[in-house]
């Protein structure tokens, strides 16, 4: 007979909770971690680690634990996915996003997207890829863009595909995607209205700047006498003085 496992580590509650729940799964079995090792293939060790408290295990190890109890996974889910957002700690410092009809620039848009990445356990950029359906949809050059907050999505069709890999239901994803065609029409008739201020401005400078250039034209000084040569021309005679 094995030692008895340590005690779980709560120092991340939600971390412990799973590690609870994975111990009685085990528990309820009957299976040894060898025994359960056999049947996932996983090693011992990194099962012990998974109900340890000490670490959070993928979803992936949750997973094979859970199946090889004989439990379907999807029970534990919401469980794992507490204790990743209570680990990375991000979710706690965004702002919940309001309802999308109230959403009214890109900031609100990237709040959203952001907020909804770290509520879904901040999925690897080749998960979200897959979730979103694979390449042709969410590339992961365009997932890390939108992660970091460095842009939008480029299409409605991708906003959907994104919005779809973070768990959103359809018709939520949808409300959010009707959101974020209203905000690009905005901003496109926005910079319509400057172009076509700008020119206006333009030609009625050109057409009041224009005459007043004409009048202040420098034109040619005319040339000065030469006094030397007027002082030599001759007199008149009947000037002279008498």
């Amino acid at each position: 007979m094995g030692r008895p496992e340590l005690p779980v580590d709560h120092t991340v509650p939600a971390r412990g909770v799973l590690a609870e729940a994975l111990r009685k799964l085990r528990t309820t079995s009957g299976l040894t971690y060898d025994e359960l090792a056999a049947r996932t293939g996983l090693s011992p060790t990194t099962l012990k680690r998974a109900a340890s408290g000490r670490i959070l295990p993928p979803w992936e190890t949750v997973k094979e634990f859970t199946s090889a109890c004989g439990i379907p996974p999807a029970g534990l889910r919401p469980v794992w996915l507490k204790a990743r957002i209570a680990e990375r700690g991000r979710l706690k410092q965004l702002r919940r996003p309001r309802a999308p009809e109230l959403a009214t620039t890109f900031g609100d848009l990237g709040e959203a997207m952001e907020y909804f990445y770290e509520a879904a356990g901040a999925p690897s950029l080749r998960q979200l890829q897959e979730q979103a359906g694979g390449r042709h949809l969410l590339p992961v050059s365009s997932a890390a863009r939108i992660v970091n907050r460095e842009a939008l999505p480029a299409s409605r069709q991708q906003c959907l595909a994104f919005l779809t890999a973070c768990g959103l239901g359809a018709r939520t994803a949808e409300r959010w995607a009707q959101a974020f065609d209203r905000i690009i029409r905005h901003r496109e008739l926005e910079t319509t209205n400057v172009l076509v201020l700008h020119e206006e401005v333009h030609r009625q400078f050109g057409q009041h700047v224009r005459p007043l250039s004409e009048r202040l034209r420098v034109r040619k000084p005319e040339v000065a006498p030469d006094r030397e040569h007027l002082s030599r021309q001759r007199v008149p005679r009947n000037s002279r003085a008498a």
